[in-house]
C-alpha cells in the first residue's frame, strides 16, 4: 500500500472496502470514514487510477468509482452488477424520477448539499410523470395504469441501488396506501444528467412500442 504510507493504512483499507462494496458511498454512510476520504482524496485518486484507470468522483455527500470500460467480454449488461438502466422502460422512468428531483429541488428551494434530503410521495412522483407524459405527447401519452406500472417497474432498482430510500410506514396504519409511500432521494441521484436521454425520448418510447411489464 505505498500509495497510502504517509496516511493512516486503516482507515486507508477501509476506503477502499466501502468504494468496491456499493456503487455510491454516502457521507452519512460513516461521516468520519467519508472526511478521510475528502482530505486524502489525490492519494486514492491516483491509486484506482494507475492500478484500475478509475475514475474517483467525490463531491459533498457522495463518492462512487467510475469505469469507463468492461474487461470481461464474456459478461452481458445486464450481468454487471452495478447500476446501469438498459431496458427502454426502465430508461424513461428513471428519466422522469431525476427530472421529479430536479423539481424538487427546485420546489424547495434545495441543493444537494443540504442536510435534508428531498422526500415524496409515490403519489405525486405519479401525477408529475402523468402530466410529463402529456406535455410530451399529447393523444398520444400512455394512460395512467401503464405510467403506474412504468414507475413501480423501476422502483426495485432504485432502491437496491440506493438511489432512492423507502421509509418505514406508520406503525399504526396496518393498510398503508402504496401511492402514499414517502422515499427520500439520495446523493446519488445527483451523479447523473437529466438530459442524458435526450429531449425525445418521451417521444421515441411512445413512437417505438407500448408500455411493457
Amino acid at each position: 500500500m505505498s500509495y497510502f504510507d504517509k496516511i493512516n493504512r486503516q482507515h486507508a483499507r477501509a476506503v477502499l472496502n466501502v468504494l468496491l462494496e456499493a456503487p455510491f458511498f454516502y457521507r452519512d454512510d460513516d461521516e468520519d470514514l467519508f472526511l478521510f476520504l475528502r482530505r486524502n482524496r489525490a492519494e486514492f485518486e491516483r491509486f484506482f487510477d494507475e492500478h484500475f484507470g478509475w475514475e474517483l468522483l467525490v463531491d459533498g455527500r457522495c463518492a462512487r468509482l467510475y469505469k469507463p470500460h468492461w474487461r470481461n467480454g464474456a459478461l452481458k449488461p445486464s450481468q454487471h452488477d452495478v447500476f446501469d438502466v438498459t431496458r427502454r422502460n426502465d430508461c424513461i422512468a428513471f428519466l422522469l424520477v431525476l427530472e421529479y428531483y430536479e423539481h424538487l429541488l427546485e420546489e424547495q428551494n434545495l441543493s444537494v448539499d443540504d442536510p435534508d434530503p428531498p422526500r415524496f410521495y409515490f403519489g405525486s412522483l405519479f401525477e408529475f410523470a402523468v402530466e410529463r407524459f402529456a406535455e410530451a405527447l399529447g393523444d398520444g401519452a400512455p394512460g395512467e395504469a401503464d405510467v403506474r406500472k412504468l414507475l413501480r417497474g423501476v422502483m426495485p432498482t432504485l432502491l437496491r441501488y440506493r438511489l432512492l430510500r423507502e421509509l418505514e410506514p406508520p406503525r399504526d396504519d396496518p393498510a398503508v396506501d402504496r401511492d402514499n409511500l414517502i422515499y427520500e432521494c439520495l446523493p446519488g441521484l445527483h451523479c447523473y444528467d437529466v438530459r442524458a436521454l435526450g429531449p425525445r425520448a418521451l417521444a421515441d418510447f411512445a413512437g417505438e412500442a407500448e408500455v411493457s411489464s
